[in-house]
């Protein structure tokens, strides 16, 4: 298992790994988007969890997930404001958005979990959900209710085949 305890120098071990053949052949196997490559398999909902509680014990992480998942919420209430709209690039929190985007890279990669850029999504909505107090915790029920309600075709739950 991973050490996420100290994750000091995690964005330069991540730029290291994704520089060498491994880094690229791992990030490149899946993809949620190129209809040319396969999705990964669904994720059991324990390692979604892990994820998940890992924003809750890094602060810098916990806030930039925050402001990244609450402009999310800010362009999904307001679909006809995009990039090319007068105060999108001053708005919009580019760092926070890198940063939670190669933290969970990172986490791909400390794992091995198959990954596509998207099937670790829903363990970063729960945080977020959490986070704002959306939902009780990341081991409540309602929170587990929720994750079965939104995300079944991403999660694995205890009891399913894998996919």
């Amino acid at each position: 298992m991973a050490d996420f305890e100290d994750i000091t120098g995690w964005r330069e071990e991540l730029a290291a790994f994704e520089a060498t053949d491994e880094g690229r052949a791992f990030f490149n196997k899946y993809s949620s988007w190129d209809r040319t490559k396969g999705r990964a398999p669904k994720l059991p909902y324990e390692t979604v969890i892990q994820f998940a509680e890992l924003y809750f014990r890094h602060p810098e992480i916990l806030e930039a997930m925050k402001k990244s998942e609450a402009w999310l919420d800010y362009l999904n209430a307001n679909p006809d404001f995009g990039r090319d709209d007068e105060g999108f690039h001053e708005l919009c929190p580019w760092e926070e958005n890198e940063t939670v985007l190669y933290f969970e890279h990172w986490y791909a990669m400390k794992t091995k979990v198959p990954y596509d850029s998207s099937n670790l999504r829903p363990g970063l909505r729960l945080a977020y959900k959490v986070a704002i107090g959306e939902l009780p915790s990341l081991t409540a029920p309602e929170t587990r209710a929720y994750a079965e309600k939104e995300f079944s075709k991403e999660i694995l739950f205890p009891g399913e085949e894998g996919k």
